[in-house]
């Protein structure tokens, strides 16, 4: 190969190198930010001091999994509390208080929105698993990929320094 040729693969490479290292940056970041709002959602609820203090990357996703995970607690509670008040005036015999039916009223709907959350949480976690297997994989890609132009770019530029020896004038002392 020519020493132009050989000089034009190494800067090929080393701006495919630069690339690969942008690409690596970008999604280590995204991983990381990921793994923040997922450790958020599972804590179980999102104040807004974390949201707050989420990175830009996720503060979008974080708001919309909030309206998402009030609204799911909001149906999931809506769908059952009738048949668990039922049970419980049935379980009572039908007679109470209406203070002690109230408060009764009161911690079965509590107890149903914070299930509902937790189904609204787990759903989430599963789609972050998923998301970050994916962001995994695309790093390991990415990163055999960086080895392949590493050794690729050795190779290139000692045939580069091969080709500027072999173009190197050699002189020989005629007696």
């Amino acid at each position: 190969m020519g020493f132009l040729m050989c000089t034009a693969r190494v800067h090929d490479l080393i701006r495919q190198k630069s690339d690969v290292q942008y690409k690596l940056l970008k999604i280590s970041k995204k991983l990381r930010d990921l793994q923040q709002y997922a450790s958020m959602v599972g804590n179980g609820q999102i104040s807004i001091g974390d949201l707050l203090a989420s990175p830009g990357s996720t503060m979008s996703r974080s708001m919309a999994y909030m309206g998402y995970a009030h609204n799911t607690a909001m149906q999931y509670m809506q769908a059952n509390a009738p048949a668990m008040q039922m049970m419980y005036q049935q379980q009572m015999g039908g007679v109470q208080n209406p203070q002690q039916a109230q408060m009764m009223q009161n911690y079965i709907m509590r107890q149903l929105y914070i299930q509902g959350r937790e189904m609204a949480a787990q759903q989430e976690t599963k789609n972050l698993k998923v998301e970050e297997e994916k962001l995994e994989d695309e790093k390991e890609k990415l990163t055999t990929l960086q080895e392949e132009i590493a050794q690729e770019l050795k190779a290139a530029r000692e045939a580069r320094d091969q080709d500027i020896k072999d173009m190197a004038p050699k002189y020989t002392a005629q007696a």
